[in-house]
């Protein structure tokens, strides 16, 4: 067995911390657990200690951490499995691994592995303080513009959709506000179901894009006053198929495609294009659907008035289990009308305010 220290003896003064740092020291070792626990309460820091992989991450459940010592070579679960779960689950705290078996090799390993920084014993105890300070000054700055290329990057994004949004509006004037009114209904309903953040963002986008492949359909056929041909409905009902293409080119939107190409699609199976049918139609193309309909039918057309909500009410409650989802259905109903009509009037309010600026 190699015997080392654990400590250099220093005199040096510790480190007061900022407020508010919490620290979780992983050691299987008691005594190294109390003298890190010492120093770093001493400096001003909160501090919390868990003898094993396992103890930590259920401390990390239930306790603010900022910051992570851990030991690599414990019994169980040992550092590196202990920093790929943090990885995994808390991935904005930082990691320090430290061990007194190291080399240049394990300590590639530990930052290849997302591990902010790499000890080996023996250290100095009283330079912890100044290197989790170091650590967490380096993570608020990286995290900043991380941050900061990622609004980037959603602004990119956001422009390229109103752009997509607005050539559109210049192909199917017919339905003007459709998007954004359909888009809205959406979100009403599936913003109930507690899905993640990024589901909700896919299913908006997907919502507002629905029916972008429009644009690669003739004028002869989109502009057509008459009733369109079986051919040309043919034609026409390729619309989902050029969208879903033309999302698949834009990372950003690649998780809404699957809306565009499925919004057509019915819970019985007889839709397009690929007649789908149940719950292997995306979740968010059968909640699309049902706002899709909603909106259709209260909306004004050149050959027909719009129709009450009561009346679009009644017409998704006789086509549940057919067109819509029966789920879906229940989830719609909920939703009592003063709020359809509000989320309508909000919808227009915020175009007519884009269209101004």
């Amino acid at each position: 067995m190699q015997v080392y220290q654990l400590f250099e003896p220093v005199g040096s003064t510790a480190v007061i911390a900022p407020p508010e740092r919490h620290v979780l020291i992983v050691d299987d070792d008691a005594l190294v657990r109390e003298t890190l626990r010492f120093v770093l309460e001493d400096g001003g820091y909160q501090v919390y200690a868990a003898s094993s992989g396992a103890e930590a991450l259920q401390l990390l459940q239930q306790k603010p951490v900022d910051i992570v010592l851990s030991d690599i070579f414990m019994p169980g679960m040992n550092g590196f499995d202990l920093l790929r779960q943090i990885r995994e689950h808390a991935p904005d705290t930082p990691v320090i691994l430290i061990t007194g078996y190291g080399n240049i090799e394990m300590a590639r390993e530990a930052l290849k592995q997302g591990a902010s920084d790499f000890i080996t014993k023996p250290y100095n105890i009283h330079e912890i303080p100044i290197m989790i300070e170091r650590n967490m000054t380096r993570h608020s700055i990286l995290s900043s513009q991380a941050r900061a290329y990622e609004d980037a990057v959603q602004q990119s994004y956001r422009a390229t959709l109103d752009a997509l949004l607005a050539a559109l509006d210049t192909r199917d004037t017919e339905t003007e506000g459709h998007s954004e009114r359909v888009a809205a209904y959406t979100m009403a309903m599936a913003r109930r179901l507690n899905l993640p953040p990024r589901e909700l963002t896919d299913i908006e986008r997907g919502a507002l894009l629905h029916d972008i492949g429009k644009i690669g359909v003739p004028d002869s056929i989109l502009y057509k006053p008459e009733p369109l041909t079986p051919e040309e409905w043919e034609i026409m009902r390729q619309h989902p198929v050029i969208g879903y293409r033309m999302c698949m080119k834009v990372d950003a939107l690649r998780p809404a495609a699957p809306i565009v190409l499925h919004h057509h699609e019915r819970w019985d199976g007889q839709g397009y294009p690929y007649g789908l049918a149940g719950e292997a139609i995306p979740l968010g193309a059968r909640i699309f659907a049902i706002a899709d309909t909603l909106d259709a039918m209260t909306s004004d057309r050149p050959y027909r008035q719009a129709r009450s909500f009561a009346e679009a009410r009644e017409e998704i409650v006789r086509c549940s289990g057919t067109q819509f989802d029966p789920e879906m259905v229940k989830l719609f109903l909920e939703i009592p009308e003063e709020e359809w009509c509000l989320i309508r009037e909000l919808s227009l309010a915020n175009r007519q305010q884009r269209a101004a600026a």
